[in-house]
């Protein structure tokens, strides 16, 4: 009896689980839903050589709406809008007769009408509330249906955004007056962020709002939280160490699509800090020297390098953009400012005109043609007598062949010294052709012109030059070798190439790999984790020439700047060997637009440590490189002097003003 009465209540206990209880174990089956979000790790910073931050990350507040707070309120707004239901009345027998009463009709509401209604209760109430938030907030605010209905339908777990990049003013008043956090809230998120806006944007390149995964990473997210990618410049070339690995949230959703509750999975992985070779005190010289003699919206280039190291201290390129722009978080006024200024200068955002343009080095390149000429014989002392333009009293010229080439420097004797200083087309041309085009080509060739310099920026260009086999072709004449004599003709260097090559000529041959980036190291200095020491120093190449020769050009070049045309360089207590350089800019159909101006030079004379190389380009305006560019150079050296001697005081800048030290 025992028996049977056990093996009745087993099969009752059965019989409650599997049938009884079936549809609520169904209820938390449907319930037990999870949806994969991914966690965007923490982008690694950017530092100056210093550790001062370039590039760094911020939080963004972001209000939204969130979609299981809001159930209520949808259904108090449905009940609002819909029709009462008209009942049939059931009138007892004696009033059958009665005309006095009436039988009311059915108005019940069909399937489709329901679900609009349904809809058009949720738009009101998410309506309601953006406009309430705008009052709020004190900024406009639009309710944009559409993505509203998109959002609702596909991801109901997810917060749906009404208003992003709060400033703290508004995070102010909302806190203050906004108490009700169930449907709305703030959702506080990083974004990247330049906290020097403007300053080496040519060097940080930027970001685009990027949430895919990248290599290593899970591929399937049912959600994703916004996240950035590298674009150009440092961010670009070094996303890979920046970004990090990203994490991975579990959030249980019921059956209806609501969010329940959420756990962390797989904790995101921090991006490395990246420590440049950049010194911010030289960059902002340098950018602040070319904006207040040439203007912010110059199209200029400026390049400052160690002559040992390779390092680069400084690289501008003008005009700028302020990286936040990309970034997302400029006030919507600065944001405006950024897009006209595109759009006024049809700027091309991915160029960087220190490394990417590419333009004739005029006559920054005669000390090339000079050392090859000094290497195959040239005497220093020896004398070209350069003849006066019957067309142009006062001026030289040479002639090539039926071709008259202008000459800059008045007629008169030249020697080495003097061609340099005064920058004479002549004298190169004539040495130069003597000399021979195919050793200077072999000696551009050592400097590795019309290849890159190896920059990680996705802007590094290898310009042009030609090579041995264009010069011996049969459509090469005399007159393109005179070309290259004076840095014209079918050669196009950019700044950074120009900076390596009188790298080169300051340290006695050396030619380095420039380097602008230091050391990869982690965000957390306590995990132990070894720093990547990027080298310095590295020796791409040696330009085999003879100790004498770079002797004799460098004496020249300080001649240059003490006395010749560079000579608004000049700072005291610090002796620059330079060279001065105008080249034509030409179109398509070879009519002139405009020039380039040069200086490009290094310092100190007697032991070489910095070059410096400055450019602007100008279509209307006379000028020359001695003008336009030796002022900026010469702000760039009082800096540096200012930083090896604090307590000195150096003379101001090329406009008479003074500074201190």
């Amino acid at each position: 009896m025992a028996l049977a009465a056990g093996f009745f209540i087993l099969l009752a206990g059965l019989w409650w689980v599997q049938v009884a209880s079936a549809g609520e174990y169904q209820s938390h089956l449907e319930t037990q839903s999870y949806r994969t979000v991914r966690i965007p790790a923490m982008r690694g910073k950017i530092l100056d050589r210093k550790g001062r931050v370039m590039a760094e990350n911020t939080a963004s507040y972001n209000l939204s709406l969130y979609f299981d707070g809001l159930t209520g309120e949808f259904q108090t707004e449905y009940d609002r809008l819909r029709p009462p239901i008209q009942i049939a009345k059931t009138r007892p027998f004696w009033e059958f007769w009665s005309h006095s009463s009436s039988v009311t009709k059915g108005a019940a509401l069909s399937k489709d009408q329901i679900e609009a209604l349904k809809w058009q209760s949720r738009c009101d109430v998410a309506d309601a509330i953006v406009a309430r938030m705008s009052q709020t907030l004190g900024r406009p605010l639009a309710f944009d249906a559409r993505s509203f209905e998109r959002a609702y339908q596909s991801s109901l777990y997810e917060p749906y955004p009404i208003c992003q990049n709060l400033t703290p003013a508004e995070v102010a008043r909302f806190e203050e007056n906004y108490s009700e956090r169930n449907a709305v809230d703030l959702d506080v998120l990083t974004t990247r962020l330049y906290p020097l806006g403007a300053t080496a944007s040519s060097v940080l390149g930027y970001v685009q709002k990027d949430d895919s995964s990248i290599e290593g990473e899970e591929a399937f997210f049912n959600y994703r939280l916004p996240d950035f990618k590298g674009v150009i410049g440092i961010e670009g070339g070094y996303d890979t160490d920046l970004h990090g690995k990203a994490g991975e949230e579990s959030v249980l959703v019921n059956n209806q699509g609501f969010r329940q509750n959420e756990d962390v999975g797989i904790e995101p992985q921090p991006g490395d800090n990246v420590v440049l070779t950049i010194d911010l005190d030289i960059q902002r010289a340098a950018e602040e020297s070319l904006a207040q003699h040439q203007g912010a919206d110059a199209r200029a280039a400026v390049v400052v390098m160690n002559v040992r190291t390779g390092d680069v201290l400084a690289m501008v390129s003008s005009p700028a953009i302020n990286p936040n722009y990309f970034a997302g978080n400029l006030p919507p006024d600065e944001i405006q400012k950024e897009s006209e200024m595109m759009e006024d200068t049809n700027l091309l955002l991915q160029m960087n005109r220190a490394t990417q343009t590419y333009d004739a080095p005029g006559s920054i390149f005669k000390p090339v043609v000079g050392l090859a000429a000094l290497e195959n014989g040239l005497d220093p002392n020896e004398i070209y007598q350069v003849p006066e333009d019957p067309a142009n009293p006062g001026h030289g010229y040479i002639r090539i062949g039926e071709r008259k080439i202008k000459d800059t420097v008045p007629p008169g004797d030249y020697d080495f010294d003097r061609a340099i200083a005064l920058s004479s087309n002549s004298y190169f041309i004539f040495m130069g052709l003597r000399t021979g085009i195919e050793k200077i080509i072999a000696l551009g060739d050592k400097f590795h012109f019309g290849e890159g310099t190896g920059l990680k920026t996705g802007q590094d260009s290898k310009g042009r030059f030609p090579t041995l086999k264009r010069i011996r072709e049969s459509d090469w004449h005399v007159g393109d070798s005179a070309n290259i004599c004076f840095g014209q003709g079918e050669m196009a260097l950019t700044p950074m190439q120009m900076t390596v090559a009188y790298s080169a000529i300051a340290n006695g041959g050396t030619v380095l790999w420039p380097r602008l980036v230091d050391r990869i190291e982690p965000q957390d200095p306590s995990s132990g984790e070894p720093p990547t020491i990027e080298p310095s120093g590295v020796v791409r190449d040696y330009l085999d020439v003879h100790p004498r020769s770079f002797r004799i050009l460098r004496e020249a070049m300080l001649g240059e700047t003490e006395n010749g045309t560079g000579k608004e360089a000049v700072v005291p207590g610090l002796r620059i060997c330079g060279k001065t350089g105008t080249a034509q800019v030409q179109n398509q159909k070879g009519e002139l637009v405009g020039h380039n101006f040069w200086f490009a030079s290094f310092a100190p004379y007697e032991n070489p440590r910095y070059a410096v190389v400055v450019m602007v380009q100008k279509s209307e305006g006379g000028g020359s490189g001695g003008t336009i560019c030796a002022p900026i150079a010469h702000d760039i050296y009082a800096e540096i002097l200012k930083k090896e001697n604090p307590s000195s005081q150096v003379a101001g800048t090329a406009s008479g003003k003074k500074q201190n030290g």
